[in-house]
């Protein structure tokens, strides 16, 4: 691991790997306290990078719709890898999809609600259609869903939901968000909980992660994993980040992730990924 100098960062990192696809997560490491992004100053990075032939990944536990949101004006130019892994998009191809059983997603949200980790009814679940919470959720997660997730829909019971389910999130206290994360990958077996925020946990598919999303446009695109760059900044970054031939923290990720990284840069309030890219683009 080391900080990174910006004022030394070269398009070939070595004579044997060049730069052929850019991944990076979203919340804590793109995209600002606001959940925002310079609009403009990505315009000119896309630009210079798809003249290289280089592809830009957005890596997400945000749902597809939410993703496509907030690219709203570069769909056509960013490849979407949403619900960790769940589901990849390529413009208007959905390259990879992994579905929950609707029986499963039921189980497992009865099983969080009843838990002593889960307060409120802070359970939600992440369809290709939209979102959905309970009617008895509490005003504070109704409020936070609505700043993550797109067509969010309350519902008195989840067994009306109609959806195509991909993944179930849930609110923790940031006190036992590692400890509930623990406690449901010792009672369930076929789907894993993943740490995404300092409250949050992603319920998936075993085996699904952002990684799996990165070896399917590898596939794809006949890319090396060293030739893929990666940042992020919480645990359910790490799969993508050892998978990468070159992996970027940022300086508020936490300590596991900064100790894998490569190198560890700036404070994504500053959208220090953004300032990467520029310098890594300033050499086209």
């Amino acid at each position: 691991m080391a900080f990174y100098d910006y004022h030394k960062i070269v398009f070939c990192y070595n004579d044997n790997m060049t730069i052929k696809l850019i991944a990076t997560d979203m919340d804590g490491t793109f995209l600002d306290i606001d959940g925002a992004y310079d609009k403009q100053r990505f315009d000119t990075v896309l630009s210079k990078l798809a003249a290289k032939d280089i592809y830009f990944v957005a890596a997400s536990g945000r749902q597809l719709l939410a993703l496509e949101s907030l690219f709203a004006e570069f769909k056509d130019r960013v490849i979407f890898i949403a619900e960790n892994g769940g589901i990849v998009k390529f413009r208007d191809t959905i390259l990879f999809e992994e579905k929950m059983a609707f029986d499963k997603v039921l189980k497992i949200a009865d099983l969080l609600r009843q838990s002593d980790y889960v307060m409120h009814d802070a359970v939600l679940l992440s369809g290709a259609k939209g979102s959905y919470i309970l009617e008895t959720t509490n005003a504070y997660y109704k409020e936070k869903a609505k700043h993550y997730y797109e067509n969010v829909q309350v519902v008195s019971d989840f067994a009306l939901v109609d959806d195509d389910i991909l993944k179930l999130t849930v609110n923790f206290s940031a006190e036992t968000v590692l400890e509930g994360e623990a406690w449901f990958n010792r009672q369930v077996q076929s789907v894993r909980a993943v740490t995404t925020g300092f409250e949050s946990v992603d319920i998936i598919p075993r085996g699904i992660s952002k990684e799996t999303g990165l070896v399917h446009l590898a596939d794809k695109f006949n890319i090396q994993p060293s030739q893929v760059l990666a940042f992020g900044d919480n645990l359910n970054d790490l799969e993508m980040l050892r998978y990468a031939g070159t992996s970027v923290a940022m300086s508020n990720a936490r300590d596991e992730v900064k100790q894998l990284a490569d190198h560890v840069i700036g404070h994504h309030g500053d959208q220090a990924v953004l300032a990467y890219l520029e310098s890594l683009v300033t050499d086209f």
